[in-house]
């Protein structure tokens, strides 16, 4: 019956001949090409048209960084919020992190790539094209080999880069797997060939459900996860061991310990733990595996091992020491310290060593003993020690005594060493004896002194302060405190910034740096505040960052541990309460913020025209231009000046900025759909290998550059290998999703996909009821192959970067030849995918 009705439907209808590629006569594209262009030889257009599309890639980098700018203007946006818990106003961002990553950063990552397959399918009557989803596919296999390849070998040797936000990253990498899955799900398996309206629904859905997701996960609402900034992991430690261990250590150190000690005695703890395994692994393996079970009697070492203790001014670890032949027995006195390592607050005064002695105990044996400097020095911070210490008959134990020397001065912790020599029997006036003396396998110990004058930290008086309307321009004086020690020298740097207040209008604009000298407790830092006959209360932040170590901010007061922040509220002015002086303010605060957002935009023009943005002649021989730098310069002044155009991040937070750099990414996308594949048509090649080739490396090109940046500027890799994986999701539920959306929706209404594709090669499709009132046709053929062996790599490469987590310490870096030999290997994953679907392609 279907096929009869669809007869009917299309006995009238001709099909029409295949329309003729975008090169040759008849062919069009969006913006190009010209008719005098036909008559050019094909090698000469397609050299020409390949320098145009570099030329245009260039041009796509410009405008991203206007792009990104205003993405990054929007997400840093902050709300100050009343936090009941606390009973006090807290600043925090309005976009999380995590989200901002994955929709406005991913957004403005593979912005080319989506608005190139959204307007291939608009520009083409809701066809399907194979630009732009090769373009996704491809996109994304640059991206997960191409991209981290370079991040993996672009890390100093001797460096790595491991993922924070594992389980952020989990999801992302999870989703990225599964959104081109899903695609071979629809095209091969639901609906061959044909995407329906829910499937493309879908496909877009799954974007929100990807942020919801990673939403779940950055706040620990996941299974398995905790909220990541609350997240305090030490290894091998579970959050409630961790907080029962540091409840331990308070009791036994007292609660005047600092959280900071706490942390470094930690550590010290965990070196125990981890040691105590290797020692005890290599005893099994010289004695067979089985002896370290068979010893009846324990050895110094052993004991160290299993009895840790801690005391009021030391906390003892075991650390690496040197197995000895000597063993106790009951004529030979082994003599060794209790243990291989003590931690002692440099306030203790003094630190205690023991020293035992095993096997025979029945004769007087004697041992010396001396200090030994490391990073500690004899004078400045311990007493030098030298003597000798007697074990009488049926005695055990001594106790070697050093004295710490306590400063006002903040400085690292540092080490010295205890060394046992020389250890025998004391001679007897009785007959000879057979007993021996020897010195036991832990012959130095290391004292670690851990520093407790503390540097202090860095915060406001108060979270906020309230000025009033002065009468005139007025100088405020805003006092930042040190509080909880004063040693050493610590600084940070400070800035406003705007909330509805605006610099140059509300304040004066202040930045700079704030030195605290030894003792010093107070700085000011002084700020403007403008008389201006305001209308209503306004704000403005003032922004303490970028401690000088060892200081630190007030983990306490507004901002968190990573900065601290003061609001300041401009109390309205008595004459300003008058209506008439309200309209006029209202008026006169739009005219002004008008005018720094026009000071902005000519600021723009000034550093599109000028070579690196007209650096000042004073500045260093490194930052003056060089030749590349002018050549770049001149090639891109076109793009720089186009990009000055659009609107600067002053206005509406951002956004017209944001909408403004949308737009003209996408006339600068449509322009390079038609010069690739004009490209293709001339060199012989078809749309879907140049999408995987160079459409997908020129439009990843920035994002290239800016993850290498962060990989190698960061801390951590997230920046970059997690900012992959989130593009790829992106890519596929935006890029693929939107457009297949729309189109599906426009074929159900619309029976004119008839005429293309009613011919004997799709005469299935009228032989079910798939297609009986219309559908999107998108045909799986390379796109799917391409696809499928993209999946295949990228489970690799996801193996890969969890192994070199594993093995190396991070997902980036690590032992350069190792790094080397990664990144060849996810380079040779994409050439693998490029060949096999150039090959496919060629061979259909």
């Amino acid at each position: 019956m279907a096929v009869r009705v669809l007869q009917a439907a299309t006995q009238n209808i001709t099909a029409p001949e295949p329309a003729p590629r975008i090169c040759r006569r008849g062919g069009s594209g969006l913006f190009m090409p010209r008719e005098y262009e036909q008559e050019w030889p094909d090698g000469l257009r397609a050299f020409i048209y390949l320098i145009f599309l570099a030329w245009c890639f260039l041009g796509v980098m410009v405008v991203t960084n206007v792009f990104m700018a205003s993405i990054e203007k929007i997400t840093s946006a902050k709300i100050r919020v009343f936090d009941k818990k606390t009973n006090r106003h807290q600043t925090h961002l309005i976009w999380n992190p995590s989200i901002a990553n994955l929709s406005l950063m991913a957004l403005g990552s593979s912005a080319p790539e989506i608005l190139l397959s959204v307007i291939e399918i608009v520009s083409g009557d809701f066809f399907s094209g194979a630009l732009g989803p090769s373009t996704i596919v491809g996109s994304a296999a640059f991206n997960l080999f191409g991209i981290i390849a370079v991040c993996i070998a672009a890390i100093p040797e001797g460096e790595a880069r491991y993922i924070k936000e594992v389980q952020v990253y989990v999801v992302t990498a999870t989703f990225s797997i599964f959104a081109y899955l899903w695609l071979i799900v629809i095209l091969v398996l639901s609906t061959p060939d044909v995407v329906e309206v829910w499937e493309g629904v879908l496909t877009f859905c799954f974007f929100p459900i990807l942020l919801i997701f990673a939403y779940m996960a950055d706040r620990g609402m996941l299974p398995g996860t905790t909220p990541l900034h609350r997240s305090v992991q030490i290894q091998g430690m579970s959050v409630d061991e961790l907080a029962e261990r540091k409840a331990v250590l308070q009791k036994e150190y007292g609660n005047q310990v600092t959280e900071e000690q706490i942390i470094k005695l930690l550590i010290v703890e965990g070196q125990a733990k981890n040691c105590a395994s290797i020692k005890m692994a290599a005893r099994r393996s010289l004695m067979g595996g089985k002896r370290a079970a068979q010893v009846k009697k324990p050895s110094g070492l052993q004991c160290a091992m299993s009895a840790i203790t801690f005391g009021r001014n030391e906390v003892v670890p075991v650390d690496e020491g040197k197995e000895d032949e000597n063993e106790p027995t009951e004529t030979m006195a082994c003599i060794e310290f209790k243990m291989i390592k003590v931690a002692v607050l440099e306030s203790a005064g003094r630190v205690d060593c023991i020293v035992r002695r095993d096997g025979a105990i029945d004769h007087a044996v004697t041992v010396e003993y001396k200090t030994e400097e490391g990073s500690a020095r004899e004078g400045s911070d311990f007493d030098r020690a030298k003597g000798s210490l007697t074990f009488e008959s049926g005695a055990r134990e001594k106790c070697i005594s050093v004295k710490i020397i306590d400063d006002q001065a903040f400085e690292e912790d540092k080490e010295f060493y205890i060394v046992l020599e020389n250890a025998q029997v004391v001679p007897s006036n009785k007959e000879h004896t057979a007993v021996k003396c020897a010195l036991g396998a832990v012959k130095k110990i290391t004292v670690a002194i851990i520093d407790d004058d503390m540097p202090g930290v860095m915060t406001f008086e108060k979270d906020s302060i309230t000025i009033a309307e002065p009468e005139k321009d007025t100088t405020v004086d805003i006092t930042v405190i040190r509080k909880d020690g004063s040693a050493g020298k610590i600084g940070c740097n400070f800035r406003t910034e705007n909330g509805t207040a605006v610099a140059g209008i509300d304040y004066e604009e202040a930045f700079g740096i704030l030195q605290f000298e030894e003792g010093e407790m107070t700085k000011n830092i002084k700020v403007v505040v403008k008389a201006k006959g305001r209308d209503r209360t306004e704000l403005f932040r003032i922004i303490l960052d970028e401690a000088q170590s060892p200081g630190t901010f007030d983990t306490n007061a507004d901002g968190g541990p990573d900065m601290c922040i003061l609001t300041v509220i401009l109390e309205t002015g008595k004459e300003s309460k008058q209506q008439v002086a309200m309209i006029m303010s209202s008026l006169q605060a739009s005219w002004q913020k008008s005018k720094v957002g026009h000071a902005n935009w000519a600021e723009q023009f000034k550093s599109a025209f000028y070579v690196m943005g007209g650096e000042d002649d004073g500045e260093d021989e490194d930052m003056k231009p060089g030749v590349s730098d002018w050549v770049l310069h001149i090639i891109t002044l076109p793009w720089k000046v186009c990009s000055a155009l659009i609107p600067p991040t002053d206005y509406c937070g951002g956004w017209l900025c944001f909408m403004c750099a949308l737009c003209m990414i996408g006339l600068l996308t449509g322009l390079i759909g038609d010069l690739a594949a004009l490209f293709g048509c001339c060199a012989g090649l078809k749309d879907e290998i140049s999408a995987i080739t160079i459409v997908a490396v020129g439009t990843s090109l920035p994002d290239t550059f800016a993850s290498k940046a962060a990989a190698v500027a960061d801390k951590y890799a997230d920046n970059s290998v997690g900012n992959v994986t989130g593009s790829n999701s992106v890519n596929v539920f935006l890029g693929l999703g939107l457009p297949w959306m729309m189109a599906s929706f426009y074929w159900t209404f619309n029976k004119q996909w008839v005429a293309t594709y009613y011919t004997s090669r799709h005469e299935h499709f009228y032989n079910t009821d798939l297609c009986q009132s219309g559908c999107f046709v998108v045909k799986a053929g390379s796109l799917v192959f391409s696809v499928t062996v993209f999946t295949i790599c990228a489970m690799f490469a996801i193996v890969l970067l969890a192994l070199r987590r594993k093995f190396f310490g991070g997902e980036l870096g690590g032992p350069r030849p190792q790094a080397i030999a990664s990144s060849i290997l996810l380079v040779c994953l994409w050439l693998i995918y490029i060949c096999l679907s150039w090959w496919y392609a060629d061979t259909r």
